[in-house]
């Protein structure tokens, strides 16, 4: 062995140690183990890279897998047990990764090291070696049967090879037909494509913004094609800096099967860039351009590029999104610079939440509508930072002014429709959204905000299916795995436990993070009734979220397991929970806002002034909703009066305000409000009434009637396989 591979050897057998050392521990990952050897993450990727051809997670995996079959052949253990003992939160995704490493799911391991008295039997290397060469050596003289097939074989190959020649001497157009067929089944490939972030190959860093602007005008542009499947900025933005990862395995992970990689620079007016398309599956290169150009030119190259790409895939383009694509945002070269150079700082300040970025970035916006006041994009953009600073009026002034220069701006019309939703204009939301589906239907944010809205409303088979389209365009980032969360929680409300499990599963895939996955079997069990087990998985969501706050849902990690004590009556052992989360929220300054639940709590530990601040403050904000007609329909304002005057004893205020339920708009009860409904200590004082009954009887029967629906028509489309029901 030589000096170098003593050094990797070691260095490996060093990384090895350290995930050993904390093998049990879930969340030790890439930050954790470069931090362990005293390297940069990206340092100790490209030097691991370089020796293993392996990234820091799999690498880490990996380990953990070794040491998993080391135990299984070894130990009297079950896979469960194994699972968690090397660092896997959920046994399902560790069998999945166990059977794509060694080839077999981990309960055939004790299978496969048995012999024939029942004991685990371990084989050494060398007899290994003695079987193997044994084995080489009886296969030279193979038997006279042996002999007979591979006769057989030959002659029908031979056979096989002469029809073929003459096929194709005598009749050519057969072997034409026949590669057209091979072609054909190329043409229908999916026809799935991202942009990966340009290089900039400027040495002047200002010119990012140029790069990035071309970018992503070529993304919108294909976009635009129905035909097309295209992966957003969200997706693809991890993959700028990219030093490790072929072209296939990006593709892979964005589901994808061409990329287009590009890069170039601007230096005064003049213009240099490489386009090239790829075909994933092969890393061939399709086509690549090279273009030297004035900056003027820079709008018919964008549209070139869409168009070219399109015909290269043989995608379809209708009229309309020809016409939409060849369109020219502004006739002001010099405005679609500033649009660009704000649009830059907008994408940052949305990444790292910085709102400073987002006062620059307005001063571009305005910048590039004083060259051109006819340009659509920049008061799109506009809008979107009012909304995100809750300026509601001045977003709608912007979407109304993009789309009055541009009735066919698909990122004004998705702002719109949030902007209706938000106000709970349900008919002018959905009319907006599906405009901007219309004239982009690779939106992704329209179909999630059409899902969100679907799901308020209580349709959960059109909220599943939005939010399936949204996740498969979202493929591999943060939105994705928002979405992911939406999409669990869904098929948990109407029941289909097995399909909530498996997303949940994809999450911990995506995240690594066993929170959410720990919240969908808690939910699941206080559906069903399992109590001890939903206390349980409470106890690990709060161990795995001890250290952050709003992991989940936007509440500190002691706000489920004091909610799930109070489901099981463990009053003070709730107190202590709800303590330590208004604690955790004054140290960080943040205002605790009225809970009818921490009221309840605190009412049952003697605490009468804490129980007066959450109630009155509680019935307050649901009174305003029912004044302005603002109905919260996940959970309806008179539902939640009707607990709290229960918890407070009175008892005709709270049947009041149950009739007031059943008198508004049809409401389609989930599980959680069933679960609630029966088990829910709050409503103690009216649980033995005869109209509480009867309130509860109607209400299952509404959310059974939606579950079978839904449950049927995910059917239909393949989407379930097994009943949650």
């Amino acid at each position: 062995m030589d000096d170098q591979s003593f050094i990797d050897h070691t260095f490996i057998r060093k990384l090895t140690e350290i995930v050993h050392a904390n093998l049990e521990n879930e969340n030790f990952g890439v930050e954790e183990l470069a931090r362990e050897t005293g390297m940069s993450r990206f340092n100790l990727n490209r030097k691991l890279h370089s020796i293993s051809r392996k990234t820091i997670n799999q690498f880490i995996r990996e380990v953990r897998l070794e040491r998993a079959m080391d135990l299984l052949r070894q130990e009297p253990l079950t896979a469960s047990e194994v699972a968690f003992k090397v660092g896997f939160s959920s046994p399902a995704y560790f069998s999945s990764c166990f059977s794509e490493y060694f080839g077999y799911p981990p309960g055939e391991v004790k299978k496969r090291s048995l012999n024939g008295s029942g004991e685990i039997k371990e084989v050494p290397s060398s007899e290994i070696s003695d079987t193997k060469q044994q084995f080489i050596q009886t296969r030279k003289t193979p038997p006279w049967w042996e002999k007979q097939i591979w006769w057989a074989i030959s002659v029908a190959s031979l056979c096989i090879l002469a029809v073929v020649i003459l096929i194709f001497y005598f009749k050519p157009e057969t072997f034409g037909k026949l590669n057209f067929f091979a072609q054909n089944h190329v043409k229908n490939k999916t026809k799935s494509i991202a942009v990966l972030p340009f290089i900039n190959d400027s040495q002047d860093q200002d010119n990012v913004y140029f790069i990035n602007g071309v970018m992503e005008a070529i993304l919108d542009n294909l976009a635009k094609i129905k035909d097309l499947d295209v992966r957003p900025r969200t997706s693809v933005e991890q993959y700028r800096n990219n030093e490790t990862k072929t072209i296939p395995q990006i593709a892979r992970e964005l589901g994808v099967n061409y990329v287009i990689e590009g890069s170039g620079q601007k230096i005064g007016d003049q213009v240099s860039l490489v386009i090239q398309l790829i075909e994933a599956s092969s890393d061939k290169h399709l086509f690549s351009m090279r273009k030297n150009m004035k900056l003027e030119d820079i709008f018919d190259l964008q549209s070139e590029v869409a168009i070219k790409v399109a015909a290269e895939i043989e995608a379809v383009i209708t009229f309309e999104e020809k016409e939409l694509i060849k369109k020219s945002p502004t006739a002001n070269i010099a405005a679609w610079e500033m649009y660009s150079r704000g649009l830059e700082l907008h994408n940052i300040a949305d990444l790292e939440n910085n709102i400073e970025n987002d006062q620059k970035a307005k001063v571009y916006f305005k910048r590039a509508i004083k060259l051109d006041s006819t340009y659509s994009e920049p008061y799109v953009q506009l809008g979107w930072i009012c909304n995100s600073y809750d300026a509601t009026d001045s977003a709608f002034f912007y979407a109304n002014k993009a789309l009055h220069f541009d009735d066919k701006n698909s990122n004004a019309y998705s702002l719109r429709g949030w902007l209706f939703f938000q106000k709970n204009m349900k008919e002018e939301a959905e009319e907006a959204l599906n405009l901007a589906i219309r004239y982009n239907p690779n939106c992704s944010p329209a179909y999630d905000f059409l899902a969100d809205m679907y799901y308020n409303r209580g349709d959960s088979y059109k909220a599943i299916m939005y939010k399936l389209k949204a996740i498969k365009l979202e493929s591999n980032s943060i939105d994705k795995r928002n979405n992911l969360v939406s999409l669990w929680d869904s098929f948990n409300n109407v029941g289909l436990y097995a399909e909530a499990q498996k997303y949940a599963e994809k999450l911990i895939a995506l995240t690594g993070d066993s929170t959410y996955y720990y919240w969908t079997l808690l939910q699941t069990d206080l559906n069903l009734g399992n109590y001890k087990s939903v206390n349980n998985y409470a106890q690990k969501i709060y161990r795995t979220d001890s250290l952050n706050l709003g992991k989940l849902l936007g509440y500190h990690h002691s706000y489920f397991l004091g909610n799930t004590y109070m489901n099981l009556r463990e009053y003070k052992l709730a107190y202590r929970m709800v303590e330590k989360y208004t604690g955790s929220m004054k140290e960080q300054g943040r205002k605790v806002e009225p809970s009818h639940y921490f009221g309840y709590v605190y009412l049952q530990n003697g605490r009468k002034e804490e129980a007066s601040f959450h109630f009155e403050g509680s019935i307050k904000f649901r009174l305003q909703l029912i004044e302005q007609n603002k109905p919260m329909e996940i959970s309806p304002p008179n539902l939640g009066l009707a607990y709290i005057y229960a918890a407070l004893g009175e008892k005709a205020k709270a049947l009041e305000y149950m009739r007031a339920v059943n008198r508004c708009a049809p409401f389609l009860y989930r599980c959680a409000h069933i679960t609630g409904l029966k088990i829910n200590p709050m409503v103690d004082c009216i649980r033995n009434e005869p109209e509480y009954k009867e309130f509860i009887k109607n209400a299952e029967a509404r959310y059974l009637e939606e579950h079978n629906k839904v449950e049927k028509l995910l059917r239909t489309e393949g989407i379930l396989i097994t009943s949650g029901k």
